[in-house]
C-alpha cells in the first residue's frame, strides 16, 4: 500500500536530526515558543546533507499525515503533520520548503475544523496566508513543489508549472479561510475570501464549472441580504456563464469526471441557481415597493404640510375680511412683475 511504501522510504532516510526531533510536542501547537505560527524572522535555506534529509523526511511525514487523514485516522494524521512542520521550522520560508509548509498547515486547518475547533483551524490557515504573503514579498520566485524532492535534476518542474502549483495551494488556503470565517459568523470576511477564491480560480483556469457556479450563486445571497443588487446580479450572471461550460471541459485533476456524465447533479444545481435568481428578483421587487411606499409617505407629508399652510392663510384672510382690515398686499416683486405686463 501507499502507506507501507512511505514508511519504507522513511526508514531508509533514517531518524530525524536530533535538534529537530527531540523537542517536546507541546511546542508544536499554535502560538507555542519559537515554533509559533508567527512569521519567521529571516529566510534560511536548507543547505547541506543534514538539512536536505530533514526536508525529505518532512515530505514523507506530510504524505503520511494526508494518508491517515484520508482514512479518517485524524490523531495519527495530526501527529505526522506536526512532525512535518517541526522538521521545517527553521526553513519554512525557504524556496525548498514554503509550499510544503503551507500545505501541511492547510491540512491541519482542515483537520481541526472537522473537530469543530474552529479557532485552532483559523490560526493554522491565517499562518499559511501570512507565510505566502511574506514569501512573495521577500523571495517571490516560484518555489519547489514537494513532489520534486525525490526527482533528479533533469525531471524537475518548470518555473511556470511550479508557479501554477504554488498559486493553487494558496487558492485552497483562501477557500478554507472563507469556510472558517463563515463558521465564525464573520460574514464580511467570508464573502471577501470567497470572492478572492472565485476570482483566482478563473484567472488560473482551475475550476470545476458546476462547483464554481454554485459558489458564485451562494455568494450572491450575501449581497442580496446586504441589498447590494448590482454585486448580486454580477455573481448570478457569472454563475450562469460558467455553468454553461458544463460538459465542455474535459476531465482534469480539478474536474475528476466529465460533468456531462452527471445529468442528475446538473439539473439539481441548475435548479439551485434558478432559486437564487428568484430570491434576487423577489428581494429587488420588495425593496422597490418599500422605496415607493416611503416616497409616497414623504410626498403625503409634504402635501399635508402645504395644505395646512394654505388653510392657515385662508383662515387669516377670512378674519381680515370680517374685521374690515385690508388684506396684506402681495410682495413688491409680484406687483412689479404684474405691472410690467400692464
Amino acid at each position: 500500500s501507499a502507506r507501507a511504501l512511505l514508511e519504507e522510504v522513511k526508514a531508509l532516510l533514517g531518524p530525524a536530526p536530533e535538534d529537530e526531533d527531540e523537542r517536546p510536542e507541546a511546542e508544536d501547537g499554535p502560538g507555542a515558543g519559537d515554533h509559533a505560527l508567527g512569521l519567521p524572522a529571516e529566510v534560511v535555506e536548507p543547505e547541506g546533507p543534514v538539512a536536505q534529509r530533514a526536508v525529505r523526511l518532512a515530505v514523507i511525514e506530510f504524505h503520511l499525515g494526508v494518508n491517515h487523514i484520508d482514512t479518517e485516522e485524524l490523531s495519527a494524521g495530526e501527529e505526522h503533520l506536526v512532525k512535518c512542520l517541526r522538521l521545517l521550522r527553521r526553513y519554512r520560508l525557504s524556496h525548498d520548503c514554503i509550499s510544503l509548509c503551507i500545505q501541511a498547515q492547510n491540512n491541519l486547518g482542515i483537520l481541526w475544523s472537522e473537530r469543530e475547533e474552529i479557532e485552532t483551524a483559523q490560526a493554522y490557515l491565517e499562518s499559511s496566508e501570512a507565510l505566502y504573503n511574506q514569501y512573495m514579498k521577500e523571495v517571490g520566485s516560484p518555489p519547489l513543489d514537494p513532489t520534486e524532492c525525490f526527482l533528479p535534476e533533469e525531471e524537475k518542474l518548470t518555473e511556470q508549472e511550479r508557479s501554477k502549483r504554488f498559486e493553487k495551494v494558496y487558492t485552497h488556503n483562501l477557500y478554507y479561510l472563507a469556510q472558517v470565517y463563515q463558521h465564525l459568523e464573520m460574514f464580511e470576511k467570508a464573502a471577501h475570501y470567497c470572492h478572492s477564491t472565485l476570482k483566482r480560480q478563473l484567472e488560473h483556469n482551475a475550476y470545476h464549472p458546476i462547483e464554481w457556479a454554485i459558489n458564485a450563486a451562494t455568494l450572491s445571497q450575501f449581497y442580496i441580504n446586504k441589498l447590494c443588487f448590482m454585486e448580486a446580479r454580477h455573481c448570478l450572471s457569472a454563475a450562469n456563464v460558467i455553468f454553461g461550460q458544463t460538459g465542455k471541459i474535459s476531465a482534469t485533476e480539478d474536474t475528476p469526471e466529465a460533468e456531462g456524465e452527471v445529468p442528475e447533479l446538473y439539473h439539481q444545481r441548475k435548479g439551485e441557481i434558478a432559486r437564487c435568481w428568484i430570491k434576487y428578483c423577489l428581494t429587488l421587487m420588495q425593496n422597490a415597493q418599500l422605496s415607493m411606499q416611503k416616497n409616497e409617505e414623504e410626498l403625503q407629508d409634504k402635501l399635508q404640510h402645504l395644505f395646512s399652510i394654505f388653510v392657515h392663510s385662508c383662515h387669516g384672510c377670512a378674519e381680515d375680511a370680517q374685521s374690515g382690515r385690508p388684506s396684506a398686499p402681495p410682495p413688491r416683486g409680484l406687483v412689479h412683475s404684474y405691472s410690467g405686463y400692464a
